[in-house]
């Protein structure tokens, strides 16, 4: 039986940019990455140390682009980054993403940054020119397009005044900008029109 050209694991990887599954053992020894196998991660992507990777996580970096995570930040199952034809992802620590198949997309002239102890769960999408500020969230199938959501203190903190900014429910969030202790819950467009301010209980 003639041997198969080119169409081991490995060679896909490589293929797409993507590090083998040897390379992806080595980076144990300063990540948490609990099945090297399912785990996708560019060999553009420039990571800290202590993240950890749940099974099914994507990070897709073209040669044109730009990926840099910080230190002891959660990815879990589905999580999917790419950056490409010039775009730059910019991720702090200490960000929680997912659970629930969290998206952040930039491509050409887009730059999406995340700050220290952010929160997006449950389908949230990021995407465009957007800043989620250190504390700030995402929760629920939220796609937000060029936003800015605000720094403050993460969603345990107290006083709720003083927190991240939070989107909210699910739809798209084009072009908002929320100071601290904001939030928008809404379903289908969510705008300012629906602002209201966080409280000092759970969530």
């Amino acid at each position: 039986m003639p041997e198969l050209q080119g169409n081991d694991p490995d060679s896909i990887r490589q293929e797409f940019g993507y590090l083998t599954v040897a390379e992806i053992l080595q980076l144990c020894a300063t990540q948490k990455i609990l099945d090297p196998s399912s785990t996708l991660i560019s060999r553009k992507a420039q990571l800290g140390e202590g993240n950890v990777f749940y099974p099914g996580t994507v990070i897709a970096v073209d040669e044109q682009s730009f990926c840099v995570i910080g230190d002891r930040n959660i990815f879990y199952p589905g999580t999917f980054l790419s950056a490409e034809d010039g775009g730059m992802l910019l991720l702090g620590s200490e960000i929680t993403l997912g659970p629930g198949g969290v998206q952040l997309t930039a491509g050409r002239s887009d730059a999406v940054a995340v700050g220290d102890r952010a929160r997006l769960t449950h389908g949230a999408v990021v995407t465009g020119r957007s800043v989620l500020g250190s504390g700030s969230q995402i929760v629920g199938a939220v796609r937000a397009e060029s936003v800015v959501l605000a720094d403050g203190g993460d969603h345990a903190s107290l006083p709720a005044e003083k927190r991240g900014s939070v989107l909210k429910g699910s739809g798209v969030a084009r072009g908002l900008r929320l100071a601290p202790g904001d939030l928008v819950h809404g379903f289908g467009e969510l705008t300012s029109a629906t602002l209201e301010r966080q409280t000092d209980s759970p969530d």
